[in-house]
């Protein structure tokens, strides 16, 4: 099933970012994939998204600073943002509501919850 979508998938953990997309592209998504926030705003400049999985814990820029500096741009203003995290208290998922994050995911995650996220958004 080929669905003409593409997701960003951020997560400085290599095999992290390669098993979420493994996950999303065998649901017919298309994966562009950063390790920060910097790459991440880098690669969005040249390859539009139509939705953006990040951590939250990076270097460089985490999560919360990539969602709020999209926020923060006309164009990305509406753009769905997942946060999936250890960070699992009542804190960080209100410092990732107020950055901008549509959906915040403590891990563990199931790859149906992400699917199903992902498709709400979508």
């Amino acid at each position: 099933m080929a669905i003409d979508k593409k997701i960003l998938v951020v997560d400085d953990c290599e095999t992290t970012r390669k098993l979420l997309s493994y996950i999303i592209r065998e649901r017919g998504y298309k994966i562009i994939g950063a390790s920060n926030g910097i790459e991440a705003l880098e690669v969005m400049a040249s390859n539009p998204v139509d939705l953006v999985v990040t951590d939250l814990n990076m270097p460089q820029m985490d999560g919360f600073e990539l969602s709020r500096s999209l926020r923060g741009q006309p164009e990305y203003q509406e753009l769905p943002i997942i946060m999936i995290t250890t960070e699992s208290g009542d804190h960080d998922r209100k410092m990732g509501m107020e950055a901008g994050v549509n959906t915040y995911l403590s891990k563990p995650i199931t790859p149906q919850r992400l699917l199903y996220e992902i498709e709400k958004l979508i």
